[in-house]
């Protein structure tokens, strides 16, 4: 029916505060616990940068495709449209010996996830792989920066807040089941929306999860980004990408093959994937070579990016979802 589109922006709105309830409840009761606030930012923040996309997944287990479409959507968006868009509005300036680890992490992340999609279809064996891998990620982050300088392994916002949390354990609480809430009500609605969309104008799964949900999940990440460009804050603008991938990879792909065993197509594997992994390769190499995203190569990123749709919209048969 017409109107469960509305599903698509009530559900984006709903997936956008409900991520922002759930991290602030979860960092302030982190807080009043007395953890360390680069413990924190490791975990509470960087899980719930990819809470709309999880969360998304495992509601989509109906939907298989979508799951899929959903991450690798959600990641070539995070580079070309999210990285490119911020560096036009400011170049980027980022040290690559700071974040070097999570770069390539980022890169075995996205290699990974497509060496595995060669066998056709990704289960729930693979999720039990994806979801382990990403603790080691957390664990060697965590002893690769415990003992770095404050300036270089904690976000100083975060310091800030730890001083001055005031809200009692059970408003910490609550806001934290709301947010959960708000994120599953959010996600059956931003999918039922996403499956009539497809339905009416006939288009697959597969495309819908590549561009609308995609596009829909990662707005808090793009939010992020234009913002902290526009505010010159750097640093923030890659690490919220670089990390968002390597979670939507090992944490969201992951959750959501708990409950669908999800088919591969020919196109996912030899278009899709390989054009989010350029993409990620491109943002690792102009890091490495110049500290720094120039306005010129936002506009690569974003040039690829805009290319990328165009190229589905002219041959419909690469988001067929015919496997």
């Amino acid at each position: 029916m017409v109107w469960e589109l509305l599903g698509i922006p009530i559900g984006i709105v709903f997936l956008y505060f409900g991520s922002e309830w759930m991290v602030d409840g979860a960092k302030k009761m982190a807080f009043r616990l007395g953890v360390a606030p680069f413990v924190v930012g490791l975990t509470v923040v960087a899980f719930g940068s990819s809470a709309p996309e999880a969360i998304t997944s495992v509601v989509s287990s109906a939907n298989p495709q979508i799951i899929v479409g959903n991450i690798v959507g959600s990641n070539i968006a995070n580079v070309g449209l999210a990285i490119g868009l911020a560096a036009i509005l400011s170049p980027i300036a980022c040290k690559y010996k700071e974040i070097r680890f999570e770069l390539m992490s980022m890169m075995i992340a996205t290699i990974a996830i497509t060496l595995m999609s060669t066998m056709g279809y990704l289960n729930w064996v693979d999720g039990i792989i994806l979801v382990s891998a990403l603790f080691v990620f957390v664990y060697a982050v965590y002893r690769l920066k415990r003992n770095a300088p404050a300036d270089e392994s904690i976000d100083p916002d975060l310091i800030e807040e730890s001083k001055s949390v005031s809200m009692p354990m059970w408003k910490c609480v609550v806001l934290v089941v709301v947010g959960i809430i708000a994120l599953y009500v959010g996600a059956k609605a931003f999918i039922a929306g996403s499956v009539e969309l497809a339905s009416m104008i006939g288009i697959s799964d597969l495309l819908v999860g590549l561009i609308v949900v995609a596009v829909g999940t990662s707005l808090p990440e793009l939010c992020i980004c234009l913002l902290a460009a526009h505010r010159h804050e750097n640093e923030l603008v890659v690490s919220n990408i670089v990390g968002s991938i390597v979670f939507n990879c090992f944490f969201a792909l992951g959750v959501g093959l708990f409950g669908a065993t999800v088919p591969i197509t020919h196109y996912v594997l030899v278009f899709h994937m390989p054009v989010m992994i350029i993409l990620a390769g491109l943002m690792f190499i102009m890091i490495k070579s110049g500290n720094c995203i120039s306005r010129k190569e936002g506009v690569i990123l974003t040039g690829i990016y805009a290319v990328y749709i165009a190229l589905m919209v002219i041959f419909p048969e690469l988001s067929s979802g015919v496997v």
